[in-house]
C-alpha cells in the first residue's frame, strides 16, 4: 500500500473554502465575546448570532458539514489552523480542550435556536470557568441534533478483544488470510486458497505488516506491550477461576468453605482498590454462576448445598454494597484516563439489590463520563426495580435526581410515573424539563396526566416542551386544559412561540374536532393590544393548515373572505402551503 502523504492530501482543500471557515470561525469567536462583553438586551450579540446562523447555513448548504478538530489552544479544518488563541489562557478552543472535546461538527439543517443554546453554553464555561458542570455535561443537557461533539471517553471507547477472541497459533494463517487487508479502500486483494499460499505473496504481505508496526511511537508500542502482558494476565485469570470455582464446587468442609469466601472478599477490596474492574467482575461472574450451578443441580436441596450458596451469594451482596461502589467512585475520580468499560462490566455483575448503592456512586462521581456509563448500568438493571430507584429521586444534588428521571424514562415502564411524580415541582428547572421528557416516553393514563400539569409550570420552556410532547402522545386529556389557556384574555400576551406551540399541539391532539374551536379563535374580537390580537390569529391559522383534511382547507377558505387584511394574507400563504403539501405527497389538488 503506497503511503499516504498527510500533507499532500491536506492541500487539496480548496483555498476559498478554508477561508471561509476561517471567517466563520472567527465570528463564532465574536459571537461568544459579544455575549461576554455586552448586556443581554443589547442589540449587537444578537446581530452576531444571526450573521453566524447564515454564514453557516450557506457554508452547510454547500458542504453538508463542517469538522473541526480541538487543539490545546487552536482549532484545525482538515489538518490546517483556522484559529488560534490568544496568548492569555482561556481561550476558544482551550476551553473546549480542556474539558475533553476533541471534535466539534455542524450538521446540515442547523437551527437557529441551536447557534444559540451552543453560545450559552460557552458563555457559561467562559464566564465560570470553575463551576461544578463542564460542557460537556452541558452540551449533553441541550442535547443539539445538529451540532456534534466528540469527546476523549469516546475517542477511547473502542472494541478489544477478550482473550477468548485471540486465535491459538494453528489458526493463524486463517485469520492472516480471511481478515487482514493491506490493501487501499475498495481494493480486491488476490484471493490464495489455503494451504496453497504463494510464499512469495506471504512474505511481501508481511513485509508491509511490519513496515506499518515500525510506524508506531516508543510510547505506543509500550502501550501495545503492555496490553499484551495484560492478555497473558487476563488468560492466567480464566484459568485460575476455572480452577478455582471446581474448588468451590467439590469442598465439603463448611469452615473451609467460609474461610476461602472471606478470602476471595478481600480480594474483590485489593482488586478494587487497585482499580482492576477487569479481574473483580470476572471474579463475580464465576461466583453468580457458582450459586446457579449448584441451586440448579439436579433439584438437591441439601443443608451443606445451602449454606454454600448463601456464603457466596453474602460476597456478591458485598461486592455493591456502599462502601465498595464508594471505594470504587473514589478510585475513578482520582485517575484522569481509564476505560470505563471495564468498571461498567463489574457493576453490570452485581445482583439487583446493589441499585440503591449504584445509584449513590451519581453522587460521588465527579465526571459526567462516568456518571453517564452508572447511567447506562442502572437503565439495564433497574428495567424490573423500578421502586430501587426512589433514593435518587429524593436526592438533594438536582443532577443525581436529573439523571435518575432520565433512567426512568428510557426504562419507559408505566410504573414511572409514580416516582416521577415526586418532582414535578422540583425547585431545579433542570430536573423538571428531564421529568417531562421522561413522561412523554412514558405510557399510560398516569404519565399523560402529569404531563398535563407542566402546562402551567413556571418556566416557558417547559412549558412548550409538555404541549408539544402531549400533542406527540395525542394525550386527551390535555384539549380541555389547552382550550381553558387559548380563551383566556391573558393568552394574547404570551410569548410568540409559546402561543405558537400552545395552539399547534391542540389541533395536533383534537384533529378535525379541534377545527371549529381553531375558527372561533380567528374570529375572535379584541379591541385592545390588537397587534398582539393578530399575532393569535395569526398562529390559529397555522395550526388550522396543520390538520391535513379537507373540512381544515376549507375553513381556511373561507376565512380568507374576511375584510381584516392580516387573517386575508395569512389564510392565502397557509392555502398555498397546503397546495405544495398535496403536491409533494403526489394527492390530487383542491378545488380552493
Amino acid at each position: 500500500m503506497p503511503e499516504l502523504d498527510f500533507e499532500t492530501e491536506f492541500e487539496q482543500i480548496d483555498a476559498v473554502e478554508l477561508d471561509s471557515v476561517k471567517k466563520l470561525i472567527q465570528l463564532l469567536s465574536n459571537s461568544l465575546k459579544s455575549v461576554l462583553i455586552y448586556p443581554s438586551n443589547n442589540p449587537l450579540p444578537k446581530e452576531f448570532r444571526t450573521k453566524l446562523y447564515k454564514g453557516l447555513s450557506e457554508f452547510l448548504d454547500a458542504h453538508d458539514e463542517l469538522n473541526l478538530e480541538i487543539g490545546p489552544h487552536q482549532l484545525l479544518y482538515g489538518g490546517k489552523a483556522v484559529y488560534q488563541d490568544g496568548e492569555k489562557e482561556g481561550g476558544m478552543a482551550y476551553i473546549l480542550h480542556k474539558d475533553g472535546v476533541r471534535e466539534l461538527t455542524f450538521l446540515k439543517g442547523l437551527e437557529f435556536e441551536e447557534i444559540e443554546d451552543l453560545l450559552e453554553v460557552m458563555h457559561t464555561c467562559f464566564k465560570s470557568p470553575d463551576s461544578e458542570e463542564d460542557l460537556v455535561t452541558l452540551l449533553w443537557e441541550k442535547d443539539l441534533n445538529h451540532v456534534k461533539h466528540l469527546v476523549v471517553d469516546d475517542l477511547l471507547d473502542v472494541d478489544v478483544p477478550s482473550a477468548e477472541d485471540v486465535p491459538d497459533d494453528w489458526d493463524f494463517d486463517r485469520l492472516f488470510h480471511s481478515e487482514v487487508s493491506f490493501g487501499e479502500e475498495g481494493e480486491v486483494l488476490p484471493k490464495i486458497d489455503h494451504p496453497d499460499l504463494s510464499q512469495k505473496y506471504r512474505e511481501d504481505q508481511l513485509k508491509q505488516l511490519l513496515k506499518q508496526l515500525k510506524e508506531f511511537s516508543p510510547e505506543e508500542v509500550g502501550s501495545i506491550q503492555r496490553a499484551l502482558e495484560l492478555n497473558c494476565r487476563y488468560r492466567s485469570l480464566d484459568q485460575f477461576l476455572n480452577i478455582l470455582v471446581e474448588i468451590f464446587l467439590t469442598e465439603e468442609d463448611l469452615s473451609e468453605f467460609g474461610q476461602m469466601m472471606d478470602t476471595v472478599d478481600r480480594v474483590l477490596v485489593t482488586l478494587i482498590s487497585m482499580a482492576d474492574f477487569h479481574s473483580a467482575s470476572k471474579i463475580v461472574q464465576e461466583l453468580n454462576q457458582f450459586v446457579k450451578t449448584i441451586k440448579g443441580n439436579g433439584g438437591q436441596t441439601d443443608s451443606l448445598t445451602n449454606e454454600k450458596a448463601q456464603r457466596a451469594t453474602g460476597v456478591i451482596d458485598k461486592a455493591g454494597d456502599r462502601e465498595n461502589l464508594r471505594r470504587m467512585s473514589q478510585v475513578i475520580n482520582d485517575r484522569e484516563i481509564m476505560d470505563l468499560s471495564s468498571a461498567d462490566a463489574y457493576l453490570s455483575s452485581l445482583h439487583w439489590n446493589s441499585i440503591p448503592a449504584v445509584v449513590s456512586m451519581l453522587r460521588d462521581l465527579k465526571t459526567f463520563p462516568a456518571r453517564r456509563m452508572v447511567c447506562e448500568v442502572l437503565t439495564e438493571k433497574a428495567k424490573d426495580h423500578l421502586e430501587l430507584l426512589g433514593e435518587g429521586i429524593s436526592d438533594p444534588n438536582w443532577y443525581v435526581v436529573r439523571n435518575v428521571a432520565k433512567i426512568i424514562g428510557t426504562i419507559g415502564a408505566e410504573d414511572g410515573a409514580r416516582l416521577l411524580r415526586q418532582i414535578v415541582k422540583h425547585r431545579d428547572r433542570r430536573v423538571r424539563k428531564e421529568v417531562v421528557a421522561s413522561l412523554i416516553r412514558i405510557r399510560g393514563n398516569r404519565a399523560g396526566n402529569l404531563l398535563v400539569s407542566f402546562l402551567d409550570d413556571e418556566d416557558k420552556g417547559i412549558r412548550i416542551l409538555a404541549s408539544r410532547g402531549l400533542a406527540q402522545r395525542k394525550e386527551q386529556e390535555a384539549l380541555p386544559v389547552l382550550e381553558n389557556i387559548i380563551n383566556d384574555d391573558q393568552f394574547k400576551y404570551y410569548p410568540p412561540e409559546e402561543k405558537k406551540s400552545m395552539l399547534e399541539s391542540f389541533a395536533g391532539i383534537a384533529g378535525d374536532e379541534g377545527i371549529s374551536f381553531l375558527v372561533k379563535t380567528v374570529r375572535r374580537r379584541s379591541w385592545l393590544k390588537r397587534d398582539k390580537h393578530n399575532e393569535t390569529r395569526i398562529f390559529a391559522i397555522g395550526a388550522l393548515s396543520q390538520i391535513d383534511s379537507r373540512e381544515a382547507e376549507e375553513a381556511i377558505s373561507q376565512l380568507a373572505k374576511k375584510r381584516n387584511k392580516v387573517v386575508r394574507q395569512t389564510c392565502q400563504n397557509a392555502l398555498r402551503r397546503i397546495e405544495s403539501r398535496r403536491m409533494r405527497e403526489g394527492q390530487p389538488a383542491g378545488d380552493t
